[in-house]
Order: structure tokens, then C-alpha cells, then sequence
């Protein structure tokens, strides 16, 4: 499930995103449309199966995350947001301050970013280890 702040935006954890990156090169983001930073990974307290990556994803204009899925919790915030296109094929605006939130193993995208700058997400994930860190999803 997506929960979105301020507004519910059926984003599909844009990436978001997302995960978009999934992309340190995920196979549901790979594209130099898509930029995927790891800033940290660090195992979770007392879990040892599972892990805590914090990133910021860059959606460049035209760049598509596709519709995949995270073995734990994606936790966003948009940092600069822009106008997309959602899993619906509607055109959204994705606000700056937007808090997204994707339970673990839910799908996610595919969204598009339809403006002229790029969209940034600061996102946390706690996923498990013993999984891959995203799979695409049909």
C-alpha cells in the first residue's frame, strides 16, 4: 500500500522511485535517465538478516522507473518535485516535501517524469538481505 503526505498520490513509491534505482543498476530501472545514490548501508539493529540503505534517486526528464517491488519498507521524500506520469497513465504533479511510503513486496510504478527538470527523492529502504533488492513486477 502507498500512503503519500500531503496529498495520496498513487505513485507507485515513485521512486521511486524510485527505487528508481533500485539502480545502482536494478534491472526494473537500469537507464542513464535514472540516477541511483547510495549514501548508506547498514545492517539493522538486532536483524541481521535484514539492512537499512538510505539514497537519492534522480528521475531525469523522459526517465522511466518500471513497475517493481522491495523485499522490506520504501520510505521517500521528494526533494524536488515535477509533473509525472503515474501507473494510470494520468498526469500528476509530484510535490517538493512529499513523504512516500511502499510496505514491503507491494508493487510499485511504472511512473514517467513528463517535465523539463529533474525529480529527486531521498529514500529509505529496510529490506532484507537474504532477497534481491528489487524485482520487476508485470
Amino acid at each position: 500500500m502507498i500512503r503519500s503526505a500531503p496529498t495520496c498520490l498513487a505513485l507507485a513509491g515513485a521512486a521511486l522511485l524510485a527505487s528508481a534505482a533500485l539502480l545502482g543498476a536494478t534491472p526494473a530501472q537500469a537507464s542513464d535517465l535514472v540516477v541511483h545514490e547510495v549514501l548508506s548501508e547498514q545492517p539493522l539493529s538486532d536483524a541481521p538478516d535484514m539492512k537499512v540503505v538510505i539514497s537519492q534517486v534522480t528521475i531525469k526528464p523522459d526517465g522511466t522507473v518500471g513497475r517493481h517491488a522491495h523485499p522490506g519498507d520504501m520510505h521517500a521524500v521528494v526533494l524536488r518535485g515535477g509533473r509525472i506520469e503515474g501507473p494510470d497513465g494520468a498526469e500528476q504533479v509530484l510535490a517538493e516535501g512529499t513523504v512516500i511510503f511502499v510496505s514491503a513486496g507491494d508493487a510499485h510504478g511504472p511512473l514517467r517524469n513528463l517535465g523539463d527538470s529533474d525529480i529527486e527523492l531521498m529514500v529509505t529502504y529496510v529490506v532484507n538481505v537474504l532477497e534481491p533488492f528489487s524485482w520487476p513486477v508485470e
